[in-house]
């Protein structure tokens, strides 16, 4: 018997360190007979085959780490499916019964609504990391990968252990199955905030309003819904459907953050949304400016606030909307991965590679005691090139800061040099000074209903 979808799971017992959830996808690269470095012109290669797989078994048969630098880490391959199984078994390995979730959940690979939706029970109190299937079947990766993470079930759910979103996914045999069901994206999205609003055992004070119809524009959600626990709500561009409308009164006037600039979602909606809470707005004029924007923005107990050094972060493309069923498990687990967003494969766009250049870590002394930034990347070369990755490491780096009217410390490794009288040396225009740890930060605290590129309307 199928459980309904009001049912809620368990939350997943323990936070794993990123690095040693690698060690199953590492493992399965070695097999494949991939290599972790980079020959000279030769860009590093993605292959469900990866060499002779025949006598190789669950996910060892996959290269879903193919390229991996002191500051980022890609994931994936060549389409959705092969992201979210990367994904998920990076947060949980499935080697042992500490480090399996509690639930799976399958979306469609056409559903990308659903996947943002969705995201929020990745996070606390579920925790399930999310799988994509194609129609009525489960692609070998997805369903590789689901025997690894092997979920343990849930007693709040009947003991499911995996959740459709949707009616399209299969249902897995030997496995518990419970389903959220809705006939359209604005539905199924109230279903889901329905569901976790069972788990957590009240509505969230915070919800997203963002695009049903543009998904580059709703992306970021996602990451930030399994970050906080606050549910994602779509609506139409110049309407709000009546489902999205009855799950908001339900909240009893939340804080209403629409995600996105009047292209995606109207002045019109964002007028009828203050009927039913306090509203505001977080957008960027493109959706690589307005990922960057919500991951700035900080209202309260709301959004990233990265501003400063010493996070992570990952980095999609917008063509692949069904990635934000792998960054879910990112923005959550131990990482807490703001999402960013990159419109072109071969070229770090302006605006992400300034944002990276201005959260950018540095030391003056000791570099034992400086923070660290990490990037994901997600997918293939044909989602994120190569040249776009080794910009992101060369940015993400770690390098030492030189004060003014103070010595240059040393590079790790190196003896300091001696005392000068020259003139510091600034950082290019382009690239504004790193920060070290305790240094007093010099942006502004976003102001209340304003964060960056926020507001009231």
């Amino acid at each position: 018997m199928t459980p309904t979808c009001a049912d809620p799971l368990d939350m997943v017992a323990g936070v794993l360190r990123v690095r040693a959830s690698l060690l199953v996808l590492l493992l399965g690269l070695l097999a494949a007979g991939c290599s972790l470095g980079d020959s000279p012109g030769t860009a590093p290669s993605f292959t469900a085959e990866g060499g002779d797989s025949s006598s190789l078994e669950g996910l060892e048969r996959f290269s879903l780490l193919s390229l991996a630098t002191a500051n980022t880490t890609r994931l994936g391959g060549r389409d959705a499916a092969d992201d979210a199984a990367a994904a998920a078994v990076a947060s949980y390995p499935g080697t042992s019964d500490q480090n399996r979730p509690s639930a799976v959940m399958l979306v469609d690979r056409d559903n990308w609504q659903g996947a943002v939706a969705a995201s929020v029970l990745s996070g606390r109190p579920i925790g399930a990391p999310m799988l994509v299937s194609d129609g009525d079947e489960l692609p070998e990766v997805s369903e590789a990968s689901l025997e690894q993470l092997n979920p343990t079930g849930s007693d709040l759910s009947r003991d499911a252990q995996v959740i459709k979103i949707g009616s399209d996914p299969p249902t897995p045999e030997d496995f518990r199955t419970a389903l959220i069901g809705g006939d359209d994206p604005y539905t199924l999205a109230a279903a889901v905030d329905r569901f976790s609003t069972v788990a957590r055992g009240e509505p969230s004070a915070n919800v997203i309003v963002a695009s049903g119809e543009q998904p580059e524009y709703s992306l970021p959600a996602g990451a930030w819904a399994a970050r906080s626990g606050d549910s994602v709500l779509f609506t139409e561009q110049d309407r709000l459907p009546p489902p999205t409308e009855r799950a908001l009164a339900a909240h009893e006037r939340p804080n209403i953050y629409v995600l996105g600039p009047e292209e995606a979602v109207s002045r019109k909606v964002f007028d009828s949304l203050r009927r039913l809470g306090n509203v505001r707005r977080i957008e960027g004029p493109d959706p690589v400016q307005n990922a960057v924007a919500f991951a700035r923005y900080r209202q309260g107990d709301f959004g990233w606030g990265v501003v400063v050094p010493g996070f992570q972060f990952t980095l999609a493309n917008a063509d692949r909307p069904l990635d934000a069923a792998a960054a879910a498990p990112l923005g959550t687990n131990g990482v807490f991965a703001p999402l960013l967003i990159t419109d072109s494969a071969d070229t770090l766009p302006r605006p992400v590679e300034n944002y990276f250049l201005d959260v950018r870590p540095g030391f003056e002394e000791d570099p034992r005691t400086a923070v660290y930034n990490h990037v994901w990347l997600l997918g293939d070369t044909s989602a994120i090139g190569p040249q776009v990755q080794g910009r992101l490491d060369e940015i993400a780096r770690l390098i030492p800061v030189q004060l003014e009217g103070e010595d240059a410390p040393a590079e790790p490794g190196q003896a300091a040099p001696p005392p000068t009288r020259a003139e510091p040396q600034r950082p290019p225009r382009d690239e504004p000074r790193p920060r070290s740890r305790g240094e007093r930060r010099r942006t502004p605290e976003p102001i209340p209903g304003r964060g960056p590129r926020g507001r009231d309307d």
